[in-house]
């Protein structure tokens, strides 16, 4: 039995089907008393995917739909598998309904830390490391898991009776799409519509932001780079990437915006600093760099270029917890007009002359 495969289309009659904008890698089909969910495996088009029957709870399971599992609705309990799930809950007023995370150290969330030390919460892990017997004693009505790589995982605790749903928010291209996937998490609760209303009110946000930098000309545009190197490669986001449409939208020129990748895209120094050793800021994500003595600590090539040498080097690490949990990771994936904003911030400062960054942070010297 695999979390994956391919179903036929069904011959019931779509009654309706959720309205979304930006999400591309799920749907939500509306029928008489039931509704069904589809999961595109991220890049695969439909070739891959998985379908969940919603079906009311009170109400007859729907005939066909073989090998699709059902779900009964509205979901009263449920694991997470990763703190990018826990915003929508809060989004929702969900978060009463959960029981189980991965593992508390790296949630930065105060309701849910403290729905944790009120021993309402239990640990069981994610991936190869998840404790099913703990999961099988929790006995929730749903686990949330956001990867399809550890799939003999997640079939066992479905061969134990235990409804698991993929969220994929993590493959969709833009920050607004992955944001939607709110309406994913608000169809298992009855709960579209505060999944809607939610989502338009950032849009908005958003939009209104960037509508700040759309029409700066290509030479009003700071050259940026991001990544950096980890056991001697580069990840750069690709061209096609969130971070990449990101940058776009805060008013940056991407030196990488024209290239087709939807992923990371693995290089080396040399071919980095070939493209990039005189851009003007370099916008990365490394939780241990707090300073530019620390980036150089980590490797001295960094030092060649020009955005280290003139100080326009900015990490998302402003939101750090105890034990490392970044809340970029976690919040800021429900608050793509705040990341924006940090962004316009850190290019273009006099757009939004009194934002304080959230996310970001300037490294010291």
């Amino acid at each position: 039995m695999s979390m994956i495969c391919c179903i036929s289309v069904w011959t019931m009659s779509v009654q309706a089907q959720l309205s979304l904008q930006y999400a591309q890698g799920f749907r939500v089909d509306y029928f008489d008393d039931y509704r069904v969910v589809t999961v595109l495996a991220p890049g695969s088009g439909e070739r891959e995917k998985v379908q969940y029957v919603l079906v009311q709870r009170g109400h007859e399971s729907p005939d066909g739909y073989e090998g699709v599992p059902r779900i009964e609705i509205p979901v009263r309990t449920l694991i997470t598998t990763s703190t990018t799930h826990l915003p929508h809950l809060e989004k929702l007023g969900e978060v009463h309904s959960l029981i189980g995370i991965d593992n508390i150290k790296f949630v930065n969330s105060e309701v849910v830390n403290q729905r944790f030390a009120e021993g309402k919460l239990t640990e069981v892990g994610r991936d190869r490391t998840i404790d099913l017997e703990k999961v099988l004693v929790l006995q929730p009505d749903l686990v949330i898991a956001d990867t399809y790589t550890q799939e003999n995982v997640l079939v066992a605790l479905q061969e134990a009776g235990v409804p698991v749903v993929i969220n994929a928010a993590y493959g969709e291209s833009s920050l607004l799409g992955r944001v939607e996937w709110i309406k994913f998490v608000g169809a298992f609760f009855n709960k579209e519509e505060r999944a809607s209303a939610q989502f338009d009110s950032i849009v908005v946000r958003y939009e209104a932001l960037r509508s700040l930098t759309q029409n700066l000309p290509m030479d009003k545009r700071p050259t940026v780079f991001g990544g950096s190197l980890w056991r001697g490669t580069w990840f750069m986001a690709g061209g096609k990437t969130y971070p990449a449409q990101l940058l776009r939208d805060a008013g940056a020129n991407y030196l990488w915006a024209d290239d087709d990748s939807r992923q990371s895209l693995a290089l080396d120094f040399e071919t980095v600093y070939e493209k990039a050793h005189d851009a003007d800021c370099w916008i990365t994500m490394k939780n241990g760099w707090f300073s530019r003595d620390d980036v150089v600590a980590e490797d001295a090539r960094y030092s060649k270029f020009t955005a280290f040498e003139t100080g326009n080097v900015f990490n998302a690490n402003a939101r750090l917890n105890a034990h490392g949990g970044n809340d970029y990771w976690e919040t800021g994936l429900i608050e793509p007009d705040v990341v924006l904003a940090d962004i316009i911030k850190i290019l273009h400062p006099h757009l939004l002359p009194n934002h304080q960054l959230k996310y970001y942070r300037k490294l010291d010297p």
